[in-house]
């Protein structure tokens, strides 16, 4: 019998040492929630007025949202007494680093393409490009994969690496010229459907 109260005290006492943290954490996270809202709002604003290309501009919030969201994530918990997984998580950050530093295949190369394409002065958001058979406009670039709208509404999602190995022809620069409304177009399409 003594056994079986000592492994259930066991099990209870950690989850009791949770239970007056948890109103901290919940405040915590959504505290930590806003702050990232704020900074991503005053980066993006930031980066709209650098002279950085829109592509690298769109890369760049990408992995500062992504480094935001996992210190969030160690310091709630660090609040858990969870020191050991703070620090994991704090070093998954050098990790990535680390990863995208060398190279590494898929996410990181990815990655590493897309920062190469936004500083490339052949590829812009707004550029009619041809990728493979595909002619389209480029529609928006993340920090893994590049969308390209055709002239009948298909977005087609290529992957960064794709791009800057495969390589690409540019259509046409006059980026007035080639923006769209996606959902406007997109809206045009399905009225024509109906019709």
């Amino acid at each position: 019998m003594e056994n079986l109260i000592s492994i259930v005290e066991s099990f209870w006492r950690p989850i009791a040492n949770f239970g007056p943290k948890i109103p901290v954490v919940i405040i915590s996270l959504i505290v930590g929630y806003f702050i990232i809202q704020i900074i991503t709002a005053i980066l993006n604003r930031a980066l709209k007025f650098s002279r950085m290309p829109r592509a690298l501009v769109s890369v760049v919030a990408s992995l500062a949202l992504i480094v935001m969201w996992v210190i969030l994530f160690a310091e709630i918990a660090r609040q858990l007494g969870m020191g050991s997984l703070a620090v994991t998580i704090s070093g998954s950050l050098a990790v990535l680093a680390l990863a995208l530093a060398s190279g590494a295949a898929g996410l990181a190369s990815d990655v590493i393409s897309g920062v190469f394409l936004a500083r490339d002065p052949d590829f812009e958001i707004g550029y009619r490009i041809k990728v493979g058979e595909v002619t389209g406009i480029v529609h928006s670039v993340d920090i893994r994969k590049i969308r390209v709208v055709d002239e009948s509404g298909v977005v087609y999602v290529f992957p960064n690496g794709k791009l800057d190995k495969d390589g690409w022809q540019v259509i046409s620069r006059d980026v007035e010229d080639n923006k769209i409304d996606i959902k406007k177009f997109l809206a045009r399409k399905l009225n024509k459907h109906k019709e």
